[in-house]
């Protein structure tokens, strides 16, 4: 090592707990997009329905 150099930590890998808890959180936040995404798709389809566009 040089003088004057700090080595670098390394992070502790996540537990598995941890893991699993932010694979869930994904898991559940993709489901709410993917409901708002509908729900969007949904609204431009009456959207073209009852305002067409002259």
């Amino acid at each position: 090592m040089m003088p004057g150099r700090t080595l670098r930590k390394t992070a502790p890998s996540a537990a598995p707990a941890e893991r699993e808890a932010a694979a869930e959180c994904a898991l559940q936040l993709r489901r709410i997009g993917d409901k708002w995404n509908l729900r969007q798709k949904i609204l431009n389809l009456l959207t073209k329905l009852f305002c067409p566009e002259t």
